[in-house]
C-alpha cells in the first residue's frame, strides 16, 4: 500500500499478477488528474514505465477493483 519511487525520474514498476483476476494500476495526483494508467493484466507479468513525478503523494488504485489502493511518494 506504501510504495516510494525517485522524483523527477521515470521509474519502472514490476507488476506481476499471479491471481488469474484482472488487475492494472492507475496513478493519480493530489487533484485526481490521472498521471499514468497501467494496462489490466491477469497471469502474467509486466514492467510498467512510468514517467517522471515531481516530489510528493501520489493515490493509485486498481481500475478494476477501486477497493485495491495505496500512495507512491516520490523523494
Amino acid at each position: 500500500t506504501e510504495v516510494s519511487a525517485p522524483a523527477d525520474a521515470p521509474f519502472e514498476i514490476a507488476f506481476d499478477n499471479q491471481e488469474g483476476v484482472p488487475h492494472n494500476m492507475k496513478i493519480s495526483d493530489s487533484t485526481g488528474a490521472e498521471v499514468f494508467k497501467g494496462e489490466i493484466v491477469s497471469n502474467q507479468k509486466v514492467t510498467y514505465q512510468v514517467p517522471a513525478l515531481a516530489a510528493g503523494s501520489y493515490p493509485f488504485i486498481c481500475e478494476v477493483h477501486p477497493n485495491m489502493k495505496g500512495t507512491i511518494t516520490a523523494k
